[in-house]
């Protein structure tokens, strides 16, 4: 019954650190510049300045 348990926990801390590699790795910045209907809009606290070229035309 421990084994079950312990084994129970280890897959969901597995879960959760490949989660956080899918999320933080690949899923790349949040702190950027995006293309809302043909504007620029910032998304959390972006470190470049607003692009000066056209999106999205």
């Amino acid at each position: 019954m421990k084994r079950k348990i312990l084994r129970i926990i280890f897959i969901l801390i597995l879960l959760v650190v490949v989660w956080a590699i899918i999320r933080f790795v690949i899923g790349g910045s949040e702190d950027t510049w995006i293309c809302v209907d043909n504007e620029w809009v910032k998304h959390g606290v972006p470190s470049a300045p607003k692009p000066t070229k056209p999106c999205g035309r």
